[in-house]
């Protein structure tokens, strides 16, 4: 098993067993479950996926990605109070190669603007 931290946020776990490889990722997401299923639809029409009210499961590049949606909450600042989702990606028999390609279309589907 191996587990470590690729930046604030961000948690990784790997388990390998006979037949395939399984790669959890784990991020605390500034999302509600309406807003996350709202800016991933991009994707759903670009990925073959399966999509439900627990998250999402994507068949991606011969292995597949199981995203789980964790309890809304908010993250408060002052006055302000903003949503926080903690979204786990669980990905079987995708290389890191072939992760990074997702997480990168994946982010990008997920960027807002800001200035």
């Amino acid at each position: 098993m191996q587990c470590g931290r690729l930046w604030p946020g961000v948690r990784v776990r790997g388990v390998k067993v006979d037949s395939y490889e399984s790669i959890t990722v784990s991020r605390d997401m500034g999302f509600s479950h309406n807003e996350f299923f709202r800016a991933f639809a991009p994707l759903a029409r670009q990925w073959c996926c399966d999509v439900h009210n627990l998250g999402i499961d994507v068949r991606y590049d011969g292995g597949r990605a199981s995203i789980r949606l964790g309890p809304e909450g908010e993250r408060r600042i002052a006055s302000i109070r903003l949503p926080r989702t903690c979204v786990t990606f669980e990905f079987i028999n995708l290389s890191e190669q072939q992760r990074e390609c997702f997480f990168n279309r994946f982010d990008l589907a997920f960027r807002r603007g800001g200035g």
